[in-house]
């Protein structure tokens, strides 16, 4: 069992995750303890969480095709490089928040709320096609929401998760080695 650990710990897709997810986690302190947390919110962060992420799943991808050594590396086989290398990084990516909202700062949760109502306000302010009714009931939806609890913590990783591995199925494409025809490695051809 030790041994699986083991094995498991040392495929470079799960240290590439780890790595991403230690990444986000200090992004996430360091936006904190300058106390521009509306920075969390931009488009901008997002996008570096995302491109962090992208990293570890190419990298930890090609890693673990290394690590194989002339064995093919399979659709399957990248895209559980994908999964891993996404899953711990969402982990640890998300425990900042939870770490942040629950033990650091219990006002970062009415800040947060506050940030995405605002931010709300700002995005449907230009477009409407929502109802001033539906957008009460929206802004209500986001105050009663539960924000920094273990259960919101565990509860929102696999839509991350998720959303993540939609380029991970891309990226696993990229990643996989074909098979070679069985008539082009074997050494019975005339020339040979």
């Amino acid at each position: 069992m030790i041994d699986r650990i083991k094995l498991f710990l040392n495929r470079a897709s799960v240290f590439h995750g780890l790595l991403a997810g230690v990444f986000i986690f200090v992004a996430k302190v360091i936006i904190y303890l300058t106390q521009h947390w509306e920075y969390r919110f931009l488009p901008a962060f997002t996008v570096l969480s995302f491109l962090i992420i992208l990293s570890a799943m190419i990298m930890g991808g090609m890693g673990d095709r290394k690590q194989l050594e002339g064995s093919h590396y399979q659709y399957k086989q990248a895209l559980s490089s994908c999964f891993r290398a996404v899953f711990f990084a969402v982990l640890l990516g998300s425990f900042a928040d939870y770490v942040l909202y629950s033990l650091v700062d219990v006002t970062l949760v009415e800040q947060t709320k506050g940030i995405l109502i605002e931010q709300l306000q700002d995005g449907l302010g230009q477009m409407k096609f929502m109802s001033n009714e539906d957008f009460d009931k929206l802004v209500k939806e986001i105050r009663a929401a539960q924000m920094g609890t273990l259960w919101s913590y565990i509860s929102g990783l696999p839509g991350l998760v998720l959303a993540n591995m939609f380029f991970g199925l891309m990226v696993a494409r990229f990643l996989r080695v074909k098979k070679e025809a069985d008539w082009l490695s074997e050494d019975n051809s005339p020339m040979g």
